[in-house]
């Protein structure tokens, strides 16, 4: 059994995955949580008198959650976390960054999940605290990719630098009649039109694409965007399960020593 974890800007996502696939877990805030009562619920309680095997992990909040998250699951299990990387090749996906370990790592894993599932050219989105729109060829070259401030940072950045209202959770319709209406209907438009206008530039590219979307925000995209999407929460965890599966026995092992081990 191996517990698969993304680390995002402001969230984490787990899922254990056993012989009867991914079973996704509780999704937290984790920049607003204590960790040892939110892990204590989320993993411990979830996984009942069962220990993961294994432990690994897509980090994209650097030095600021993993190593406390390791010394958590060393403390509870013996063994700390595997981070994934990003590389110049996966089994035949080509990172088309000049300096392909800058590329997000959550941003690898997810060409890789969507790679795993779907066939042909794909545009892969992740929409959350940011917004990636990546493109690969049907032979696997990833052309590289966009990135934006997702929806709800829109919000926030409008209401911290002008006198508008912060709207958290307004309908998003394009004409309103109020200010926090209006903010809704304007970031929500402004994001989906800018990722539909990139899946246009990618068909321009690299010819006819599948549209993925994940992340938080994959729901709006889903239900407002022009293109036809295929909508997959799990899809950085599923790059990271390949990752992880590609890995041999002695290497896992190795990396998920605990310090004092």
């Amino acid at each position: 059994m191996r517990l698969l974890v993304d680390i995002g800007n402001s969230r984490m996502k787990s899922a254990i995955e056993d012989a009867d696939g991914l079973r996704p877990l509780e999704t937290f805030a984790w920049r607003e949580s204590f960790l040892d009562d939110v892990l204590a619920r989320v993993w411990l309680e979830a996984l009942g008198n069962h220990f993961p095997d294994e432990i690994h992990v897509s980090n994209v909040a650097g030095d600021r959650l993993l190593p406390n998250l390791d010394a958590w699951c060393c403390r509870h299990w013996r063994m700390k976390s595997v981070a994934v990387r990003s590389e110049r090749e996966f089994d035949g996906l080509v990172n088309g960054y000049a300096e392909p370990a800058t590329f997000g790592v959550d941003r690898w894993a997810a060409l890789i999940g969507a790679r795993a599932r779907q066939d042909g050219a794909l545009c892969v989105v992740d929409s959350g605290t940011a917004t990636t729109v990546d493109v690969v060829h049907a032979d696997g070259r990833h052309l590289g990719g966009a990135i934006l401030p997702g929806i709800y940072t829109m919000r926030r950045s409008l209401g911290k630098y002008t006198a508008a209202l912060f709207a958290a959770d307004g309908d998003i319709t394009p004409f309103s009649d109020n200010t926090a209406s209006g903010i809704a209907g304007g970031t929500g438009y402004a994001s989906v039109g800018a990722i539909d206008r990139l899946v246009e530039e990618a068909i321009d590219a690299v010819g006819p694409v599948t549209t993925v979307v994940t992340g938080g925000e994959s729901g709006i995209l889903e239900s407002m965007m022009r293109a036809p999407v295929v909508r997959d929460p799990l899809l950085v965890l599923r790059g990271v399960s390949a990752i992880a599966a590609a890995r041999t026995a002695d290497e896992r092992r190795e990396r998920s020593r605990c310090p004092e081990d």
